[in-house]
């Protein structure tokens, strides 16, 4: 597999809040580590459902803690200091907790969240950088 740089013609940066796709016309959606930096996540999740083609998946893993029974954020934690504090990065504005499969549905994906283990058997988990025992964070459109 080929590794892209950053600033490849091959790569196109999107805001993942307005992207400027057709409806109904992306297979597949990576959003890996995105959705704890957006200002509006439902706003984005909206959008994926939106541009997803039916039968199209997406990939949406992001931190989150299975110990917050709901996703904590605070607008007053506004500061790169107190967003590593509560958040665990600088750069962060929420920790997605164990709501984080039944919020992502509310915009209409549906969920196939499963372990990598089950979803990508035979993965090495060391080569890939995946965890096998946390959530694949794995969503479809419905066709």
């Amino acid at each position: 597999m080929r590794s892209l740089p950053h600033d490849s013609p091959d790569i196109q940066r999107v805001d993942i809040q307005r992207m400027p796709f057709a409806d109904d016309s992306v297979d597949l959606l990576l959003a890996n580590h995105v959705l704890e930096h957006v200002d509006a996540p439902d706003v984005a999740l909206a959008e994926i459902h939106r541009v997803l083609k039916p039968g199209g998946h997406a990939i949406l893993q992001t931190p989150y803690s299975a110990k917050l029974h709901a996703t904590w954020e605070d607008a007053g934690v506004d500061t790169p200091e107190a967003r590593l504090q509560a958040y665990g990065q600088e750069d962060h504005v929420r920790l997605f907790g164990r709501d984080i499969v039944e919020r992502f549905a509310a915009s209409g994906l549906v969920p196939r969240v499963q372990t990598h283990e089950i979803l990508l058997p035979g993965c090495d988990a060391v080569r890939q950088g995946v965890n096998p025992a946390e959530p694949f964070f794995l969503f479809g459109k419905a066709d």
